[in-house]
């Protein structure tokens, strides 16, 4: 095993003491932050066995609910499956194994990716995928900006441009709604939120933070990331809202899991 895997899941085990007294309680709402599925190394990147035992740990012990159903007045919690950015794996090894297990999940796109190509080997979805993702009946597309956009230094017309290109594309290309949205590398700021809430009806900013029943601000939704280093173990701790401290170690590092070294 990697040194660096080691060291990471050396954190986790750190990380769980502190979040022992905030874990999940019944109403309480697990938002899953995945990115990709099969080929790739990363903490990003996940085989294709991984995430189908994610599902079916899930489908067996969880109440798994769409983004819409867990944000309905009156919901009971629950754990919502969701992915960001849009490469082709997405429909090629992800919306299979959803049909498979019946789980729907929220598909945060960054729409300039559509048509470029992809990016670092990796190829990106089509609008074609895209909408026969939709047509299962699991998959509901937000936004994720247009270019993949880091807004939280950025002004008023930035946000308003990526948020809006974003959307609009959506509904244009796939003729349904696009209501969510979620940050780019999860940071935000005032002025982008201003514009977030004017835009969608969900906003998702945090990592690794379990929203708690009665205190969900939808326009400033946690999540919590998927990583390559979480094993079942620790992935079974996210889901029961026991990781949440990882993001200190990350914060005091001040990176994400996201970069590949």
């Amino acid at each position: 095993m990697a040194l660096g895997v080691l060291a990471r899941r050396a954190l986790k085990v750190a990380a769980m003491p502190a979040s022992v007294m905030t874990r999940r309680r019944a109403g309480d709402l697990v938002v899953l932050l995945y990115h990709r599925v099969g080929k790739g190394g990363g903490e990003i990147e996940l085989p294709s066995e991984v995430f189908e035992d994610h599902l079916a740990y899930l489908g067996e012990r969880e109440l798994v609910v769409g983004l819409d159903e867990a944000l309905q007045g009156g919901a009971s919690g629950g754990v919502v499956v969701s992915f960001d950015d849009g490469y082709a794996d997405f429909a090629e090894t992800v919306v299979p194994l959803l049909v498979k297990h019946s789980v729907p999940a929220t598909l945060y796109l960054a729409t300039g990716l559509i048509g470029n190509g992809g990016v670092d080997g990796f190829r990106s979805l089509s609008w074609s995928q895209l909408e026969e993702a939709v047509s299962t009946g699991l998959v509901t597309v937000g936004a994720h900006t247009h270019t993949h956009a880091d807004l939280s230094g950025a002004g008023e017309p930035v946000c308003e441009e990526e948020m809006r290109r974003s959307k609009e594309l959506i509904e244009d290309r796939l003729t349904r709604p696009c209501r969510h949205f979620a940050y780019p590398w999860a940071v935000s700021s005032s002025t982008a939120d201003r514009v977030a809430r004017r835009l969608f009806d969900s906003a998702a900013v945090g990592a690794w933070r379990t929203n708690r029943m009665g205190r969900i601000d939808p326009y400033r939704l946690g999540r919590t990331p998927v990583l390559r280093s979480d094993g079942r173990m620790f992935f079974r701790a996210k889901v029961r809202g026991l990781l949440d401290g990882e993001a200190l170690f990350y914060r005091a590092a001040r990176r994400g899991p996201w970069r590949r070294t």
